[in-house]
């Protein structure tokens, strides 16, 4: 179902609207994985305080706290790396969710690049000198509603560049 101008004009001002920067994936899951960092160092902690423990089991002729202790500090060291992990890819999946949820990705037909392809067509016709593949497989996820995370941000990459493609004409 081919857009009508309106529509592509009403899209491309609901793009203008958005935050570039909370789209970049690498940033925003910089940002927001402090806490994984946290529970990586917590079980590290753990990790070296039960072997220099286990250390200095090896190294005195007498027990200083005994084996289960030290065996308690080295596994919930290594459970909070599985912990950690885990909440890692709950937080990759829910960026990835908020992200394509932003950019209309999920939607199918009612994507931004679905919506704006004329505007995405001309833009690249006139930078590139055709379409590049990468574009046809974006406005095909796109079309389909599958963007896939990898290609997040080339997607927010040829939206902000149509935007900006776009103001630039019409300033003219």
């Amino acid at each position: 179902m081919p857009t009508s101008y309106a529509d592509e004009q009403n899209y491309l001002n609901l793009a203008k609207e958005l935050d570039f920067d909370s789209l970049d994936y690498d940033k925003v899951l910089k940002q927001r994985s402090k806490s994984t960092f946290a529970l990586v160092g917590l079980g590290s902690s753990f990790i070296i305080v039960g072997f220099a423990f286990w250390v200095a089991e090896l190294v005195s002729e007498n027990s200083i706290v005994g084996s289960t202790p030290i065996l308690m500090l080295l596994i919930t060291g290594i459970l909070l790396y599985f912990f950690a992990a885990r909440h890692q890819r709950k937080l990759e999946t829910l960026i990835t969710y908020e992200i394509l949820q932003r950019i209309r990705a999920i939607e199918g037909s009612d994507g931004f690049l679905w919506r704006i392809s004329s505007s995405l067509n001309a833009f690249c016709q006139e930078e590139y000198g055709g379409i590049p593949n990468e574009v046809l497989q974006l406005e095909t996820s796109s079309q389909a509603g599958g963007i896939e995370s990898d290609e997040i941000c080339l997607y927010k990459d040829f939206l902000q560049k149509v935007v900006e493609w776009h103001e630039k004409q019409n300033n003219e």
